[in-house]
């Protein structure tokens, strides 16, 4: 039976997994972002002429925690150069002229035998296939594994999939379900472990139904049907309802000896292992009342947002706010030519009738965003010195901490923006980090000229 954890909500899940997965046909042109990873960005491995082959290293950087940029089609290089990225401001991109063949690049062969049981082997194959956290986090997936050995007792699949509109994972599990099994045990192989805990929420019944038909103790997995509660997604609140285990501020999973991957990593390991395919394409969400026809898509990533879009039939209503991710902790997009990229949940497209904003937002002292915080936390009390700009109080109350959920801010009765505002905080700690390295930087300079 799963634990419980504090806090939580119940937002409108408004999913539509019932809705087919779409295959989207790749754009004319496709631009690769060489940053689609938290570490080092890639540096380009071809030139403008270039011919490249779908599947083909277009990206590498050598640092440990870095992975590996592919290209999602065949075609010719005819840029490279900055372009909107995702995330905000302008990255590196290749540029390809797709040619519409898809010609398969055949550098990663399908594992063999021997080397699907091989620890090493199966590492190797994730870190060169570019397999990153797609759940959003976008960690590279083979230096978390790595760096947990010797630390890690427990491996666990998150399969909640909390935040509203997204499907990608329940699709994947009803779609792929021996594919998902045997890329967790590969999974567990490579951790050094002879089980992992696959937590699904309940909402998901027939994946459950689905995933325990196959047996999946075969693979060394144990399905765990969970309670729905946002954000039971969250990657410390999954492993405190598997295990019971906290992870204490400022803490990492390792520290509690667990290590959490997604869905869609866990079938972009099979991928990659089995079929010698690199993770450049996933599962995707596009949804929400702007939209003509909202789709679950399969999507190669390099696809500009407007494609997408013209996909989808177009807008009925232009919309205000375009989400990246889900609802509640998804980022804002600000550019529709920006592209997908490996962490891309989900494009959400909302009017200004969906709007929860108001002119003068005012607390009332209800302490409700207190009983929903899953960090145990005190928002009202960190919004307060967030204002006064006083950091020392603001450290004091744990804002670091903060897991940037969004209960709080989808309780509050004043419509506070929260959520928005701690964020924003963090930005100015880690500003204020920066200034006075640098300070300290420029005396440890002006001593030894002295």
């Amino acid at each position: 039976m799963p634990f419980k954890f504090h806090g939580g909500v119940h937002p409108d899940y408004k999913k539509a997994p019932d809705v087919p997965v779409t295959f989207i046909t790749p754009p004319p042109q496709v631009v690769v972002p060489m940053a689609q990873h938290i570490g080092a960005p890639c540096k380009p491995l071809v030139a403008v002429g270039d011919q490249v082959t779908m599947g083909q290293k277009i990206g590498e950087n050598e640092a440990p925690v870095s992975a590996p940029i592919h290209s999602p089609v065949s075609g010719k290089v005819i840029a490279i150069e900055p372009r909107p990225h995702p995330l905000g401001d302008m990255i590196p991109a290749v540029v390809i002229e797709n040619d519409g063949l898809d010609t398969p690049c055949t550098d990663l062969a399908p594992l063999t035998e021997e080397e699907l049981n091989d620890q090493d082997a199966i590492l190797i194959r994730i870190r060169e296939a570019g397999i990153v956290g797609m759940g959003g986090a976008m960690f590279p997936t083979a230096f978390k594994i790595r760096g947990g050995l010797g630390k890690v007792d427990t491996l666990i699949i998150n399969g909640a999939e909390c935040e509203p509109y997204l499907n990608g994972d329940h699709l994947t599990m009803l779609n792929h379900p021996e594919e998902l099994l045997k890329g967790i045990q590969l999974a567990r192989i490579a951790s050094g472990l002879d089980k992992a805990y696959y937590g699904i929420e309940k909402n998901k019944q027939d994946a459950i139904d689905l995933l325990n038909s196959l047996h999946p103790e075969q693979y060394g997995v144990e399905i765990v049907p969970e309670e729905v509660k946002y954000p039971q997604g969250g990657e410390k609140l999954q492993i405190k309802a598997i295990t019971n285990r906290e992870v204490k501020p400022g803490g990492l999973p390792a520290g509690v000896g667990c290590n959490v991957i997604s869905t869609q990593t866990a079938y972009a390991i099979y991928r990659a292992c089995y079929e010698g395919v690199p993770c450049f394409e996933r599962t995707l969400t596009m949804a929400g009342s702007a939209i003509a026809h909202p789709v679950n898509a399969v999507c190669r990533v390099g696809t500009p947002f407007s494609y997408l879009v013209e996909q989808c039939g177009g807008f009925v209503k232009e919309p205000k706010k375009v989400v990246l991710g889900g609802p509640m902790m998804g980022l804002i997009a600000t550019n529709l030519e920006a592209v997908n990229i490996k962490g891309t949940a989900g494009i959400l497209f909302f009017t200004e009738e969906e709007d929860r904003t108001v002119e003068n937002p005012t607390c009332i002292h209800c302490g409700q965003c207190l009983t929903v915080c899953p960090m145990k936390l005190e928002p009202l009390y960190m919004y307060k010195y967030f204002q006064k700009r006083d950091f020392e109080k603001m450290q004091q109350y744990h804002v670091l901490d903060c897991i940037e959920c969004g209960c709080c801010s989808y309780n509050c009765p004043g419509r506070l923006p929260l959520t928005h505002s701690f964020k924003t905080a963090k930005i100015l700690f880690a500003v204020r980090a920066a200034e006075e390295k640098a300070r300290a930087e420029a005396a440890a300079k002006e001593a030894e000229h002295k």
